[in-house]
Parts: structure tokens; C-alpha cells; sequence
């Protein structure tokens, strides 16, 4: 029996920002190389710390609410190698923009409801270490954040919980990056409560402006271990300000 259930979240523009760095002005590309070396210095840990959470355990510390077991993402009676989806493209359609990512604000969250459904509330801040994968499920926000799992040109990038990936990949749902999945993209919104957004911040809490990509030698389906403040934001979405990061090998 899996222990994730995947609540559909409505249909919710959550605008969540991104702090530029005093002194940082320009693209990733354009940061001085020495500012790089400092902020990686300062950010990348040399040994995982202790006490280490997951996606999942954090949320549901922050919700105070255990996140229901079913199994029906894995048995949900689709043969995934015919991708017999009638209606599938509706599924696929169906506002999977659910965060509009402002890249210009930090907690402006501009929301449309567009149904009934109950969403999670605002919950914490509390200091977290938390493990994940980068990437590994499939991008809910395909249309706001087309370079999932990163943010191109910012110091931040999506984690999902270690035990989902690994049961989406037993259930057959596991592709390339940038590989085309009709099931996959159908479901993609399920996702949201496997996810959380990690933004490496300055010592004022400033989102760096600086490709993450570049700032640390970190790729997709890495498994890392951050540190930081972690936060429900209105909407759903839990965001990470993280103050380091650890990378297994």
C-alpha cells in the first residue's frame, strides 16, 4: 500500500518570487565567477547534516495532516505502454499552470478560484533539513515553468519526495527528460503535494540570481540534501529558502 495520495489542487495562479541578490545585477552568465566562488563556498555543505526529513514528512509537519495512502496513481487501470487515454488531451489541458511563478516578487500571491475544492493553507515558517530529488516527477506547471526542475537564471530548483519518484518509476511512469507522456502529462497536477520549491537565499534572505546549474555542480534526478526555512504558501505550494546544500554521490 503506497502512502501518497495525490490530491488535485484547483486551478491556482500562485505567484512565488524570487529576491534578486544586492550587487548581482544581470543574468546567471553574467555574475562575477569570484561571487559564484563565494556564494558555493558558503552554500555547498561538505557533510549531510543530521535529523534529514523528506518532501513529504516536511509537508505534512508543516500541515499538521498525513498525506492519505492509495494506490490507485499505480493501478489506475491504464495500460501505460498503449497510453490509452480517451479524453486524454483534455486532462492535459486542464490548467496545469497551477503556479505562475512571478519572478519579480516574493509573497505577492495573486489567486483565481476556479472551483470548490479545499486547498492547503498557509503553514509556517519552521527550519527544516529536507532530502529529495531534483526533478523526477513530472512538471506540473508546464506552461509557468518551462525549465523545470530549474529556473533559469535563478538560484532555485523543484526537489520531489525520494519515495514517490521511486514508486512512479515502479509503476512505469518514469521517462527521459523532455520525453512526451500523454498519461504522465494527464496526471502531472497530482504532483503538486510531492514537490517543494528550493530557493538558495543571501544572508538578508535574498533569492541569488544566479543559475543554480552554475552555482553548484548539480544536474537532474540528483539527490540532495537542503537546509533552511520551510513554508506553506497560500495555494499549496511549499517553498524552501535554503541556506545549504548537500549533494550525494
Amino acid at each position: 500500500m503506497s502512502r501518497f495520495a495525490y490530491p488535485l489542487f484547483p486551478a491556482l495562479l500562485v505567484s512565488v518570487g524570487f529576491y534578486v541578490i544586492s550587487g548581482c545585477s544581470g543574468s546567471g552568465s553574467d555574475v562575477d565567477p569570484a561571487l559564484v566562488a563565494q556564494h558555493r563556498s558558503r552554500l555547498l555543505l561538505s557533510e549531510e547534516p543530521d535529523d534529514v526529513l523528506t518532501v513529504v514528512d516536511v509537508r505534512e509537519t508543516l500541515l499538521g495532516e498525513a498525506i492519505e495512502s492509495h494506490d490507485d496513481h499505480a493501478d489506475d487501470d491504464h495500460d501505460h505502454a498503449d497510453h490509452d487515454l480517451e479524453g486524454g488531451d483534455d486532462h492535459a489541458d486542464d490548467d496545469h499552470d497551477h503556479a505562475d511563478h512571478d519572478l519579480e516578487g516574493k509573497d505577492d500571491h495573486d489567486h483565481a478560484d476556479h472551483d470548490d475544492h479545499d486547498v492547503d493553507a498557509p503553514s509556517g515558517p519552521i527550519e527544516v533539513v529536507m532530502v529529495g530529488q531534483v526533478g523526477g516527477l513530472t512538471n506540473p506547471w508546464e506552461k509557468t515553468q518551462p525549465d523545470f526542475p530549474f529556473a533559469t537564471n535563478q538560484a532555485a530548483l523543484f526537489l520531489a519526495d525520494p519515495q514517490a519518484v521511486v514508486e512512479n518509476e515502479e509503476s512505469g511512469h518514469s521517462h527521459a527528460p523532455g520525453e512526451e507522456c500523454p498519461f504522465c502529462a494527464a496526471h502531472a497536477a497530482n504532483n503538486t503535494s510531492l514537490l517543494a520549491m528550493v530557493r538558495f537565499v543571501d544572508e538578508s534572505g535574498n533569492v541569488l540570481r544566479i543559475d543554480v546549474r552554475n552555482l553548484f555542480d548539480v544536474k537532474e534526478k540528483d539527490t540532495v540534501v537542503v537546509r533552511g526555512t520551510a513554508r506553506v504558501v497560500e495555494g499549496g505550494m511549499m517553498m524552501v529558502d535554503a541556506t545549504g546544500l548537500y549533494i550525494r554521490r
